[in-house]
């Protein structure tokens, strides 16, 4: 009988040969130190750009929410906005918990509550290489690595509170065990997939189940019997449906009077807040059903197209990468790449691009979910082209993202925006013409050069990674965008009436402003009237925005509008902003691009004002109520998580609390002080589809309510228990006679 065995050498082993094996096992010992260190390599790269310096993206209102949350348990579980417990915010909290942890840890700072989303994204650029090393080894891994980690828009939102990276981080996990799944045909592996699901739904909700068809569809390709296959799915399916539904099952039993109030809904219902205001309120007026639930389209990304994801809002953001991710499936599909795999790679980007297609209304950063399928296939295809020795394929992967990024470029720059990027595309198509020559030289060798890999990846990935890196001297707290070639265009928010120069962008970068969209008071790249312009928007010149005690205007050369009052003046020309204001006769002035001086202002606004309430509070459970969450949110950072009620919760129409409610809490002595003054949403344009709306007067800009014939109080709409309780105030208590709190009622005794 032979042995298939190789035998062992004889003692007689020649020199050469044991050195030749010493070799070996050397090159295999660097190889694989050669990966550890790529993944450092990216984890750190990853982080540098999303946890260096952080603090100038930080939301307000998110922040605030994160330390409610670490005030106590019970918030921290129901995703309380306010330390009291009023009122939860109008998500499922998952996003949050961690945030609110490390406050409870640390204390609370910009880097508390930011740092962690940084850390978030870093791990999914790493969790992505690993899952690509699996489906086409190092090199596929390496490149999938770098294009998450070099993501514009991904970038800019782990820079922020926003609640978007830890929905990525969870997408990268499923694609890790989904990946095991299809591999091996294994049930248990895809009941982790699944699992991942629904800790992705406690971040993200709906949007995570949109991986379901992808993993579906991939599932039914593995090599197994049909019936075993569907039974395998139904399973999954059952237990994720399952795992994902748990906090809303929780929440819905336990007593409303035992929990805050569910944030924009009209029932106080978590299914509601869900699958109503957060899933089919989101597709505007085709789904919308205003006596079941409100309707939230933030009109950021222009509108619902086959096309949207290639705008100017989203094209230097993630639509850079779709052409050449698409192409990444057709060279797979022509290498005959594993059926399972690249099922789930492209259909995952087929589904994923069709939903933010449709979607009537969304911020840009939705889309960073993006990044992980089409790292995936990016990677893979570069990787086998490489393999395989696919010179067209090696040529055309980063072929057309240099041209893609080049295209970006010159279109903006016609605008005169962000004229850094064009070079930086020049240099990559430059790159790629390097390709070009290191392939022919390969060819003519016979033999691979690793000089010509690093330079591929160079050459897919040069411009946005500069986008990303600039994105790190362009904080924006209000709807982090990456500093790419509209970015830096455009300076301020709103139009011509707005913040400063703006542009179809809805962008706040500090820099120097190129004008804006014409008419006046709208939102990032709105009209005055809050629609979305479809085409570029309209350049313009300096706009001013005043505000007053109790009447104001926004003027600029595109139109005017009314503003909201408050207290300061700030004028902005070419995009920089310079504020001036005085209390006490202390007079400061600063320079800001877009909102920074009255983000500055309001801070140090809201400071005086908790002085002053804590000073004055005289036993009271809450130091004051506002109207709104803005103000709310600004006052509970300033007091460190002091009490503060927010009327009318998340955008001043929740129903809560009554005006029996509220009449109660004042007349026990729990509530003294309210601070009436206009509420403010937090990035929410006045055309952020609101169905069912009722409010007072109009809003402009950024959520904010005109001035009412009510003396600039903000209005006082009987129809919604804002406005009730607006009304009572204003008859029944007393203003203070403190120039260092205006807008201050003191109710009771």
């Amino acid at each position: 009988m032979t042995s298939l065995a190789a035998p062992l050498p004889s003692s007689g082993a020649s020199p050469s040969a044991g050195a030749s094996a010493h070799a070996r096992s050397a090159v295999r010992r660097w190889r694989g130190g050669g990966w550890t260190w790529a993944m450092i390599g990216i984890a750190a790269v990853a982080l540098v750009m999303t946890a260096w310096s952080v603090g100038g993206s930080m939301s307000t209102y998110y922040a605030s929410i994160a330390l409610s949350m670490s005030q106590s348990w019970p918030n921290f579980f129901f995703g309380s906005f306010d330390p009291a417990g009023t009122v939860t915010l109008d998500k499922i909290p998952g996003s949050f918990w961690i945030p609110a942890l490390a406050v409870r840890i640390f204390g609370f700072s910009p880097a508390a509550v930011i740092v962690p989303n940084a850390l978030a994204a870093a791990a999914a650029a790493v969790v992505t290489a690993v899952t690509a090393r699996r489906w086409a080894g190092p090199l596929a891994g390496v490149v999938a690595g770098a294009v998450v980690a070099t993501t514009p828009i991904l970038v800019a939102v782990a820079r922020s509170n926003q609640p978007e990276t830890f929905f990525v981080l969870a997408l990268s996990l499923t694609a890790w065990a989904a990946t095991r799944a299809l591999q091996r045909a294994s049930l248990g592996w895809l009941l982790l997939s699944g699992a991942f699901i629904a800790v992705g739904f406690q971040t993200y909700m709906l949007e995570s189940w949109a991986v379901w068809p992808a993993l579906a569809a991939a599932y039914l390709c593995t090599r197994q019997s049909w019936w075993r296959r569907v039974w395998h799915l139904a399973v999954a399916g059952a237990l994720s449906l399952g795992a994902s539904l748990i906090w809303i099952v929780a929440v819905s039993l336990v007593p409303a009077s035992d929990r805050p109030y569910i944030g924009s809904t009209l029932t106080n219902n978590p299914w509601e807040m869900v699958f109503g205001y957060n899933g089919l309120g989101r597709f505007g007026d085709d789904t919308a059903d205003a006596t079941a639930y409100r309707s939230f389209t933030p009109p950021f990304s222009g509108s619902a197209s086959t096309l949207r994801l290639l705008n100017a809002s989203l094209a230097d953001q993630i639509g850079w990468m779709i052409p050449t991710a698409i192409l990444a499936i057709v060279i797979l599909a022509i290498l005959r790449f594993r059926t399972p795999l690249l099922v789930f790679g492209a259909v995952w980007l087929a589904t994923f691009a069709a939903m933010f297609s449709v979607v009537a209304g969304m911020h840009q950063f939705y889309t960073a979910s993006l990044a992980i399928p089409m790292a995936l296939l990016i990677g893979t295809a570069f990787a086998l082209a490489r393999r395989a020795g696919v010179l067209w394929a090696q040529i055309a992967l980063p072929g057309v993202a240099a041209l893609t990024a080049l295209l970006i470029s010159i279109a903006f720059a016609r605008d005169g925006a962000a004229t850094f990027s064009l070079p930086v595309a020049i240099v990559q198509v430059v790159l790629e013409a390097c390709v070009v020559v290191l392939l022919i030289i390969e060819s003519r060798r016979g033999r691979r050069m690793p000089v010509t890999a690093a330079v591929g990846v160079v050459a897919l990935l040069l411009t946005p990674a500069a986008w990303s890196v600039v994105t790190m001297w362009s904080p924006n707290s209000t709807n982090p965008t990456a500093a790419g070639v509209a970015a830096m265009g455009s300076m301020g928010m709103g139009g011509h009436g707005g913040f400063g120069g703006g542009s179809a962008r809805g962008s706040l970068p500090y820099g120097q402003g190129a004008g804006g969209t014409a008419g006046g008071g709208g939102a990032p790249g709105t009209s005055a009237s809050g629609q979305t312009p479809t085409g570029t928007a309209a350049r313009g010149g300096a706009g001013e925005h005043t505000m007053g005690d109790g009447t104001g205007t926004t003027r600029g050369s595109g139109g005017a509008a009314q503003g909201v009052t408050g207290g300061d003046s700030a004028r902005s020309q070419g995009g920089a902003l310079t504020h001036s204001g005085s209390s006490g006769g202390a007079t400061s002035t600063s320079r800001f691009g877009g909102l920074g001086a009255i983000m500055e202002s309001d801070t140090v606004a809201s400071a005086r004002t908790v002085a002053w309430l804590t000073a004055h509070q005289q036993g009271t459970s809450y130091l004051a109520a506002t109207f709104g969450a803005q103000s709310a949110a600004s006052l509970i950072i300033a007091s460190d998580g002091g009490s503060v009620l927010p009327i009318g919760g998340f955008d001043d129409r929740d129903p809560v609390p009554t005006l029996d409610a509220f009449q109660q809490l004042v007349a026990s002595g729990h509530l003294r002080y309210v601070l009436m003054g206009s509420s403010m949403s937090p990035a929410i344009p006045a055309s952020a589809g609101t169905a069912g709306a009722t409010g007072a007067g109009t809003t402009h800009g950024f959520g904010a309510r005109t001035a009412a014939p009510s003396g600039g109080q903000g209005g006082t709409d009987t129809s919604t228990s804002s406005g009730q309780i607006r009304a009572w105030v204003l008859a029944s208590c007393t203003p203070v006679d403190d120039p260092a709190v205006p807008d201050l009622y003191s109710c009771g005794s």
